[in-house]
């Protein structure tokens, strides 16, 4: 038994450290410093919007693609390691230019390739840990996201004072780059029955499927309520993350350590909620977790969005805020591997993939409101998403067949 255990150990934890490297990229890319960077150089906030927006169609329409190569080529980790170092080359270059287009264009680019690389990495999860374990690894790797963050952001401020913003970016790369490593090394491949070479014409192939697929939603309505509900909870979140630091910043005016503090501190929180939700997963059940997620964001964007107070703003992001983002991410993708039958197991996360990164209409919708009406106002319209998604998901919940 103890041999049994102790092989799943370094692949886990290899595995879940992942989470640690790509919420690097998350956090100084698309929530800290590239959403301050554009936004003063372009001096407009509906240049970040349409950005972010375009970026996730872009990577949504490729993802069934990419779920089928993980399906059908039993090449997944390879995959992923491409996608990942793509990704950290376009980041890379962030730091030489200050043009807006430029910058636009390499932002869409690296987190097209950021966000196929996370579709392989979702698909590793069986193979990283046994069926037991994996809401266990799931919530490990949250927290280990999350941690990331805390553990890089002092380091990134430092060169942003010292050198200035540009080079931040080089320095995340390396960082992305560093924390990648022991999944490269130490994940096995994921192998499939059949193996089939690479063509592109899987694209059209899982379009089809895809389609077919999505025309049999209505007779699994658990499974469509699920990936609906889900859908409208990633919209709101996608959209919080993306213009937190930009809010904060225009509504309370904190000074730039401030900012990053109150940053390190809602990752902090949530390193310590991926912990208790992986937890709680395994506990209570992942849909059930992500239920209460969705209410718990829902009332969070009522007192973020209302609040004069720029304590209570960081209390609540550090509590129901925090929490929201780690229970999401936990639990979500534990419940889609309990949707999914382990040989499609890719190409579910390919349509779960679909409807998380076509979830960018809150995003484009806030900078517009923002700029017309006021940012208050912005996030105070994301309430009517995150509630939405929470009664999908109860409704998910009620009509999920029993086992």
């Amino acid at each position: 038994m103890a041999r049994s255990q102790s092989k799943w150990t370094r692949p886990l934890v290899s595995w879940a450290f992942y989470d640690f490297a790509n919420t690097i990229f998350s956090a100084v890319v698309l929530t800290a410093y590239f959403p301050l960077y554009l936004t003063e150089l372009a001096g407009k906030n509906i240049h970040l919007g349409a950005a972010t927006t375009g970026s996730m169609i872009l990577a949504g329409l490729a993802i069934p693609f990419l779920g089928a190569l993980s399906d059908q080529t039993g090449k997944t980790k390879i995959y992923l390691i491409r996608t990942t170092l793509l990704t950290i080359v376009f980041l890379f270059c962030f730091s030489f230019t200050k043009n807006p287009s430029a910058l636009i264009f390499l932002f869409v680019i690296a987190c097209f390739f950021y966000h196929a690389s996370l579709v392989f990495y979702n698909s590793l999860l069986p193979v990283a840990a046994p069926p037991a374990m994996q809401g266990y690894a799931s919530g490990l790797g949250t927290a280990l996201g999350y941690l990331g963050v805390v553990c890089v952001l002092p380091a990134v401020h430092l060169v942003d004072r010292s050198l200035g913003r540009a080079p931040v970016f080089a320095v995340t790369a390396f960082f992305f780059l560093a924390a990648s490593l022991p999944l490269f090394f130490f994940v096995p491949e994921r192998s499939v029955p059949h193996p089939r070479k690479f063509r592109w014409r899987l694209w059209l192939e899982e379009w089809r499927r895809i389609l077919k697929t999505i025309q049999g939603l209505p007779s699994q309505p658990a499974l469509l309520l699920f990936l609906g509900g889900h859908f409208f909870l990633t919209d709101a979140l996608n959209t919080m993350i993306f213009w937190f630091m930009v809010y904060t910043r225009e509504v309370f005016h904190p000074g730039p350590q401030n900012l990053i503090l109150v940053l390190a501190a809602v990752n902090a929180a949530a390193f310590a909620w991926g912990l208790l939700s992986g937890y709680w997963t395994g506990r209570f059940g992942s849909l059930r977790l992500l239920i209460l997620a969705a209410v718990v964001l829902a009332a969070s964007f009522i007192l973020l969005a209302w609040t004069p107070d720029f304590r209570v703003f960081v209390g609540t992001a550090v509590t129901g805020g925090a929490f929201a983002i780690a229970a999401t991410w936990t639990a979500g993708r534990k419940t889609l591997v309990e949707f999914a039958p382990r040989e499609d197991v890719g190409a579910f996360f390919g349509l779960y993939g679909l409807t998380t990164k076509m979830s960018v209409i809150g995003s484009f919708l806030f900078s517009i409101v923002a700029d017309l009406a006021g940012f208050r106002q912005a996030l105070g319209l994301l309430i009517f998403p995150a509630g939405v998604g929470a009664l999908m998901l109860v409704g998910s919940q009620m009509l999920r067949p029993k086992r």
